[in-house]
């Protein structure tokens, strides 16, 4: 392969690349308040909160009132340790495992104390945001589950909606600063102040704990940006949080000017696709449990599609145009054999396609308008998809639209066998997306090879031969970047385009049908 044919082909390889990168440039639509609300599932705390008839024997002597001072008598908690002095509770595994490694480079960890002052700090907030009197709350007011100390995979266990930990637990992570601004981490740095003035500097978080702490939750919440929601004031929660996947939260509403302020893609295409997803998700189906995304996603598909395809309508019918101009391209190549070597052969080799494509009102750079359009659009579209919270909600066919291709594809936890991380799901997606893809890009050169098969060769022309076997190296490493990148797609992203495939099949087909009965027909008149 010449270096002129590897430098295009690395050219195409760049600009998919670049695509990859910037597709990550749409900006988060999460605020502060939509983070702290999806830290809270990652660190409920190690306190279990049980009715005093239920706090189990061996921590009979341990547990406490919660709110005694107000005369509750009923709401006890304790917090389960073992022999060794690890916190048991559920999901106390983040901070048992901070412990662990604090403990192994020598470092000072916080006191058993902290943890139930902490616990405690946030449960007065969270009572006190819900407008609750504490003398009168029992443990189901309270636990974020039907059960205490519990990750909610259990059999039986279902969600407890209206509990206040689980709409109010977030105060842990969220505060207001002195203009009433919401501001993530303020109520923790508060409060770790407070205890080290009531505790003593020793019990409470150093600086390296803290900052630690705060990188493993901000890691935890990080890759989750599915936060573009209209119907944020309707109780309704959105996708996968905690370490078992299985919490929702809820997300503040956005507008069309906070999409605005966080930049020109966001405003023009980003909020408008997923405006038009989240809206259809929910007529299609309110609980969001998965076949309503998918059914949103078809019809955002369409239309999204369907728009580039008006905006660069002439671009397109000239690259079919282009297609159908082979047969004539091929005589008039075949006309100058030498013109890979001969530079006179290859000026009038190149004056007489430019007035091929002249006479039949193709234009060459009129094409380059698809890219401009597509590029930003593919981009913007990937934005949406991976910013929408309701994708991002419950599952289609046990897979959620939000997880990455890859994540799916390599999950064999569990029954795998039995679908039920979605594998099999994804595992379908993926090979449809793959087939439809490699059809649409090659479908126009099968049909155009089909044109050509039945005409006369003339001769052979070394320049066109060359420029053929790029074109269809460029294809062959399109085709595996473009695979290569989707793993890197979420699920939602890779329906996208095995629809958008689909369409693109049936747009050439179309296009083909309707060239080969007007335009074709018109040049052999012409004599073309």
């Amino acid at each position: 392969m010449k270096k002129s044919t590897k430098a295009k082909i690395l050219g195409v390889m760049a600009l998919l690349t670049g695509g990859v990168l910037l597709s990550s440039c749409t900006a988060s639509f999460c605020t502060d308040l939509d983070r702290a609300n999806m830290a809270y599932p990652y660190d409920t705390g190690v306190t279990v909160y049980v009715d005093k008839e239920d706090v189990p024997t061996q921590y009979e002597s341990t547990a406490w009132a919660v709110f005694e001072e107000e005369g509750n008598d009923t709401l006890y908690a304790y917090i389960p340790v073992d022999t060794n002095g690890n916190f048991t509770a559920k999901n106390a595994t983040l901070i048992n495992t901070l412990i662990n490694s604090f403990e192994k480079e020598g470092l000072i960890t916080p006191s058993y104390d902290y943890f139930k002052e902490m616990d405690q700090l946030v449960l007065e907030a969270a009572v006190n945001a819900a407008n609750k009197n504490p003398a009168t709350l029992i443990a189901a007011d309270i636990n974020p589950w039907s059960e205490p100390d519990v990750l909610g995979t259990e059999e039986g266990i279902v969600a407890n909606n209206d509990s206040i930990l689980r709409k109010y637990g977030y105060l842990k992570f969220y505060g207001y600063d002195e203009n009433n601004n919401g501001v993530l981490w303020k109520n923790y740095d508060a409060w770790n102040e407070e205890l080290a003035l009531k505790l003593g500097a020793e019990n409470v978080p150093s600086f390296d704990w803290i900052n630690t702490y705060k990188g493993q939750i901000n890691n935890s919440i990080a890759t989750n940006i599915s936060c573009i929601t209209t119907k944020g004031d309707t109780n309704k929660n959105f996708g996968h949080f905690g370490p078992e996947q299985n919490w929702e939260v809820p997300m503040e509403t956005k507008d069309w000017g906070y999409a605005w302020s966080k930049g020109f893609l966001e405003g023009l295409i980003v909020y408008p696709v997923a405006w038009l997803l989240d809206n259809l998700s929910f007529s299609f189906e309110p609980a969001l449990t998965g076949f309503g995304q998918i059914w949103a996603l078809i019809v955002v598909t369409i239309i999204v599609r369907l728009v580039v395809l008006g905006l660069t309508f002439k671009s397109t019918m000239d690259q079919q145009k282009m297609q159908a101009l082979q047969p004539q391209l091929a005589r008039i190549q075949a006309k100058y054999p030498n013109s890979d070597t001969n530079q006179a052969e290859k000026m009038r080799l190149g004056q007489e396609q430019l007035a091929l494509y002249k006479r039949n009102h193709v234009s060459m750079w009129s094409m380059i308008l698809v890219l401009i359009v597509q590029f930003p659009v593919f981009i913007a579209v990937w934005g949406a998809l991976q910013g929408s919270a309701a994708l991002a909600t419950g599952e289609f066919l046990n897979l959620s639209l939000s997880t990455k291709v890859s994540t799916a594809l390599l999950d064999f936890s569990g029954e795998w066998y039995y679908n039920s991380n979605g594998w099999w799901t994804m595992l379908i997606i993926f090979i449809l997306m793959v087939a439809l893809q490699i059809v649409s890009v090659l479908l126009p050169q099968w049909l155009n090879k089909r044109r050509l098969k039945n005409m006369t060769k003339t001769g052979t022309n070394p320049a066109a031969d060359k420029n053929a076997k790029m074109m269809k190296w460029v294809n062959i490493i399109m085709l595996a970047f473009t695979i290569f990148i989707s793993f890197s797609l979420p699920s939602a992203m890779a329906v996208y385009w095995a629809i958008g495939s689909l369409m693109s099949i049936a747009q050439t087909l179309f296009t083909q049908l309707y060239l080969s009965k007007h335009f074709v027909k018109k040049m052999q008149k012409k004599g073309n």
